[in-house]
């Protein structure tokens, strides 16, 4: 196998690994660095960067993190207004971002409080919302399970990514609602892809001792 070969085999292979990388244009996706890269705006809540967290409206339940060891937790707060945590950056068309979120309501109906995942444009408008819940149609003190999300930029731009959860009505029910929020799993490589890198390296290694003979 020659040298040309065995560069466009390598080739290939990255091209395989590296498919679904989702999370590679978000700085600190998972929240392993607490909160650089990104900006939290709230009123009466909070945003934690948490190894679990526990609540027991609804049933007893301890939420944790589906992907490293950190995830963020976002308390509502003030009535009906949304407590946030965004970041902006940029994406070329075609490329896909992602990550897992769950909801976790501490009220009851009327109290319909919700957790979101919405991307913005350049000019802050909403072109997405590829995760949201309320407690509407759902059981008092509902816990939710961890959900995957995606979006995929159509065109090139700056876009931001908000997480955010919110108080409906009043300030509190009998707990806080809370909107969990981490990392898209991390890809594993299928058999196919695994098969072709140790073809590469099978043939990288036939090249060089060729060379060396």
């Amino acid at each position: 196998m020659n040298t040309n070969k065995i560069k466009t085999l390598f080739i290939a292979t990255a091209l395989v690994l590296g498919a679904g990388s989702a999370q590679a244009a978000l700085l600190n996706p998972g929240f392993e660095s607490g909160l650089t890269g990104w900006t939290a705006s709230l009123s009466g809540g909070a945003a934690t960067v948490v190894t679990s967290n526990s609540t027991t409206y609804g049933g007893a339940i301890t939420y944790l993190p589906p992907e490293g060891s950190y995830f963020l937790a976002i308390m509502s707060g003030s009535a009906n207004v949304w407590q946030t945590v965004t970041q902006s950056l940029a994406l070329a068309a075609g490329e896909t971002i992602g990550g897992q979120a769950a909801f976790d309501w501490g009220d009851y109906p009327s109290f319909y409080d919700g957790a979101r995942v919405r991307i913005l444009d350049a000019a802050g408008a909403q072109i997405a919302q590829p995760f949201y819940l309320d407690g509407t149609g759902l059981p008092s003190g509902y816990n939710g399970p961890w959900t995957a999300w995606s979006f995929t930029a159509l065109a090139a731009g700056t876009y931001t990514v908000e997480y955010a959860s919110r108080n409906t009505l009043d300030g509190g029910g009998p707990e806080q609602t809370f909107g969990y929020f981490d990392a898209a799993q991390a890809q594993v490589p299928e058999p196919a892809s695994l098969a072709l890198l140790g073809l590469g390296l099978a043939g990288l290694a036939a090249t060089r001792r060729k060379q060396t003979a």
